[in-house]
């Protein structure tokens, strides 16, 4: 292999109404010059070094490294040794990600700008590379998309001293209440965080910083943790959980299976094998 076979650059773009690219970029020989994007830009370098300037400012990244760019930062990049490097970049719409990161915040409205442009945080860094994999593969629902992004966006308020913890009233708005019954009835299909804010006729961003003051829980999780229960509910009973992923709205049994694992530690079937010991 040739050394200018080294340089790939491969993009991904998210299918859904989510404005998401991905980058996964392998860098030899090639050198950026300087530039500028219209998008939020957030990214993790894998291997070898990446040396860039931002804004004037001289930067070193080691692997793991968590790379930051808003709209409009002027910035350049290349390898910082013999090494081959390798990263992976989100391309983000700016509105988008940073009204959510309002969602989260104590104040409810978006900042102008992240602060940071590389730092390490071992939290966000699985979640950028989660929404890699994401937009990459084909086994995924609407609702996991707005869920990585705000994750991502509640760990950019956290790092801005912003954050704002989940709240819970004893006494529920009816449109929330309208909202949560919604859910209940549909929790079979491929519910999207656009469709549950019309069903409560606010905005979309409104909606998810009201929901989150009213139950304890962005609606994502809301969606994910009852469809959890209601699969723990039916295994209890001796339902096959083969048959159970459609029923519920994951995307197949994988799905059902990683998101059931991380909730109990075991996947459905050892669960049930458990309880008829």
């Amino acid at each position: 292999m040739t050394t200018a076979q080294q340089n790939t650059f491969q993009f991904a773009k998210a299918e859904s109404d989510v404005d998401i690219t991905v980058l996964n970029a392998v860098m030899a020989d090639f050198s950026y010059a300087n530039h500028a994007h219209e998008d939020f830009a957030l990214g993790v370098t894998r291997e070898g070094i990446q040396e860039f300037s931002c804004n004037g400012s001289q930067f070193r990244s080691a692997p793991g490294n968590i790379i930051l760019f808003n709209p409009g930062d002027v910035h350049n990049g290349h390898p910082g040794n013999e090494d081959a490097l390798k990263y992976t970049m989100l391309y983000l719409d700016p509105n988008h990600l940073l009204s959510l990161v309002g969602c989260a915040s104590e104040t409810g409205r978006k900042p102008f700008r992240i602060g940071e442009n590389h730092f390490e945080d071992r939290m966000l860094r699985p979640l950028i590379m989660d929404m890699a994999q994401l937009v990459a593969g084909t086994a995924h629902t609407l609702l996991e998309y707005d869920h990585l992004l705000y994750e991502i966006a509640k760990r950019l308020a956290q790092r801005m001293g912003v954050f704002a913890p989940d709240a819970w009233k004893d006494t529920k708005d009816t449109l929330l209440l309208k909202v949560r019954d919604h859910i209940h009835d549909h929790i079979s299909e491929d519910i999207s965080i656009d469709d549950l804010s019309q069903v409560a006729s606010i905005s979309k961003y409104h909606f998810i910083r009201l929901f989150r003051s009213q139950f304890g829980l962005t609606p994502h999780r809301y969606i994910l943790i009852h469809r959890i229960n209601r699969a723990r509910e039916a295994l209890d009973s001796g339902i096959a959980p083969s048959t159970l992923a459609q029923e519920l709205g994951f995307f197949d049994a994988s799905h059902m299976n990683r998101h059931f694992k991380r909730a109990y530690g075991v996947t459905p079937k050892q669960y049930q094998r458990q309880l008829t010991k």
